[in-house]
């Protein structure tokens, strides 16, 4: 069973954050919901779009095998041999519920790391910015798990 490519993925992530973005303005713009109205700003949409762009080309569960998004890392990909030791392809990293979260707390394990190490304390970073790049990412890894399974029921629906 064929899955879509790295291109085809990245085409599908950038289609539905199109959509979502298009969803947030309007929500905003004609202040149809008092919560995203308090809630959302620039800086907001800007971080969640930085970070689902960052998801969908850096983070994916086929981080565990030699994929376009992989490829990307070029020499930091060394930072993610572990987690392609630990998970085989289509297994837990295709879950949709702990291939996120196992990508997502192996990348945030990367990044205290490296903010401790260039001094940043940690509670000075905004809880709000960590949630809303959390949701950037975690979203951009759910398209792409959804993505796989209705490519591979559409080509096998029994």
């Amino acid at each position: 069973m064929t899955m879509p490519d790295a291109k085809t993925h990245d085409a599908i992530n950038i289609g539905i954050m199109i959509a979502i973005l298009a969803g947030l303005s309007y929500l905003m713009i004609w202040d149809k919901n008092p919560i995203a109205v308090r809630y959302l700003n620039i800086y907001t949409i800007s971080l969640f779009s930085i970070s689902y762009l960052f998801g969908t080309f850096f983070l994916s569960p086929d981080l565990d095998i030699e994929s376009t998004p992989y490829k990307r890392w070029g020499l930091l990909r060394f930072i993610w041999w572990p987690y392609k030791v630990i998970f085989k392809h289509r297994g837990f990293s295709h879950n949709p519920i702990l291939g996120p979260l196992s990508i997502v707390a192996n990348l945030a394990v990367i990044v205290a790391l490296l903010l401790l190490l260039v001094g940043v304390d940690l509670h000075t970073v905004p809880l709000r910015f960590a949630i809303v790049a959390t949701a950037g990412i975690l979203l951009s890894i759910e398209v792409h798990i959804v993505s796989d399974f209705l490519v591979s029921k559409m080509r096998d629906p029994f």
